[in-house]
């Protein structure tokens, strides 16, 4: 089974090329501790996961290095479901979850992208494990765990809290009348919040200063289908209809909570999978509707709860229609997610299958001294900033954000101001859906005011063509 999830992360691992976010995490990575923990300021998650890929990387550099940290997350998550699969239902129940984990089309994908999201799916997933052996076997090494691994969960990604608040509710409605339970859920919960506390002014500083700056539409009952359905037969980015993926999901939850249901002896496992699936959607749905932060990302350590119920749901259902609707649900649900997955591995994707590092190569192999490289938007000039040589000169057209505390560490973005001091521009011409349509307004500047020497590369997502220098101005001035 763990060889089966592990080939099928490392399946087209190569074909995954840096993009935006993913180019922040290894540039700020690069810098020193004291640094990457000052950069946190103009983010919007704790400096931990930039430190432990900056660990990382110090041993095992290179792109698939860095992917290869999720893919091991992830693993080791798939294997921490069997766990409590077997625990919650039996052997069969741990297997047949692990075993549609390995397959969730959402799981996989940010099992391969270097972000926290993977290794904050195994921490989730390791402090349910352990919350629930401390609930069966008193305060111990299960309590210290969960501390442990709930505190750096939260650490790495602040919509962990949104899982704690399950457990809560799980201990409330399942051990309030276990005063042994009770006393050793408050103190965890003490010692998570201490432990939390000296991250606190830096949650604070970033609700006030960075979280504004939100550039997500409002959020639309569109966008909470379309995530609903990454969960079986769906991938990210893809173009297609997705109420049928809509409908296995949602029938997979019904069947599983209504077979769980039936026996009394199932309802504790019930309530702790269900709260774990159901729980973290719905406070970040309200929440997100004074401003929208329902990032499929975000709730990516969902997916073993959906995994679990569904598995544990097949493993206990009794004979008869229960156990009919069960298999269906089942072979479903697989069905659904190895069709999505044949779609992900097989499929172009404009985003993390970009042509951007086959971009960065061409320019790299023609760039000389005395040359600048000019980029539409960020989004190209921070993969290329981590792919090209540290002594490219190159920035963006326009102003950049006001982030004193990045910038510090990975550069500003901007242009250099004496543009004589270059005989030859390269103009990087990337898609953004920030300012869509600043490509052609740029594009068209540069062919007015410099000579076209040869256009490099030229695909419906970008654009790449070198200039001779005529006039003192690099790119038009644009806000």
């Amino acid at each position: 089974m763990l060889a089966a999830a592990l080939g099928i992360r490392l399946f087209h691992l190569g074909q995954r090329v840096v993009w935006f976010d993913e180019a922040n995490s290894l540039l700020v990575a690069r810098a020193t501790p004291a640094q990457i923990i000052d950069a946190a300021h103009d983010d919007v998650h704790s400096a931990l996961y930039n430190l432990v890929l900056h660990f990382w990387q110090s041993v095992f550099a290179g792109e698939t290095a860095a992917r290869m940290l999720s893919v091991l997350a992830a693993v080791a998550t798939v294997a921490t479901v069997y766990f409590l699969g077997a625990r919650l239902g039996g052997p069969v129940a741990g297997l047949l979850s692990a075993g549609l984990l390995g397959l969730s089309p959402l799981h996989v994908w940010y099992s391969q992208e270097i972000r926290m999201y993977s290794v904050q799916t195994l921490l989730i997933s390791l402090s349910f494990l352990f919350l629930l052996k401390g609930t069966r076997e008193g305060w111990g090494n299960a309590w210290r765990a969960y501390i442990i691994c709930t505190t750096l969960a939260i650490y790495l990604q602040y919509t962990s809290i949104f899982a704690v608040l399950a457990q809560n509710a799980f201990v409330i409605i399942c051990h309030r009348k276990d005063p042994r339970t009770v006393r050793c859920w408050l103190l965890s919960q003490c010692a998570v919040a201490l432990l939390f506390a000296p991250c606190l002014p830096l949650l604070l500083w970033q609700t006030t200063r960075v979280t504004g700056r939100s550039w997500i539409q409002p959020l639309e009952l569109l966008q909470v289908l379309k995530f609903i359905s990454l969960f079986s037969g769906s991938c990210l980015r893809d173009s297609g209809g997705r109420i049928p993926s809509v409908l296995v999901t949602m029938l997979a939850l019904v069947t599983a909570i209504a077979v769980l249901w039936r026996k009394r002896e199932n309802r504790e496992t019930l309530c702790l999978l269900a709260l774990w699936f159901i729980l973290p959607i719905l406070t970040l749905l309200v929440l997100s509707l004074r401003q929208n932060l329902f990032l499929p990302r975000t709730l990516v350590y969902t997916t073993p709860a959906l995994a679990l119920l569904v598995g544990c749901a097949l493993a206990v259902a009794e004979k008869g229609v229960g156990r009919l609707m069960s298999v269906v649900m089942g072979v479903t649900l697989a069905s659904a997610n190895l069709f999505a997955l044949d779609h992900y591995h097989f499929s172009a994707n404009a985003w993390v299958k970009s042509d951007l590092r086959q971009g960065a190569d061409e320019v790299a192999k023609d760039y000389r001294a005395g040359d600048v490289i000019v980029h539409s938007t960020q989004f190209s000039y921070r993969p290329f900033q981590y792919y090209l040589a540290q002594e490219t000169v190159q920035g963006v057209v326009g102003q950049p954000e006001n982030l004193t505390h990045l910038f510090a560490v990975i550069g500003d973005e901007r242009l250099p101001e004496n543009g004589t001091a270059f005989k030859r521009i390269w103009l990087v011409l990337y898609s953004d859906f920030k300012n869509q349509g600043s490509d052609a307004v740029v594009h068209n500047w540069m062919d007015q005011h410099h000579r076209l020497l040869q256009v490099l590369h030229n695909s419906p997502t970008l654009f790449i063509a070198l200039y001779e220098r005529q006039g003192p101005d690099l790119a038009p001035a644009i806000k």
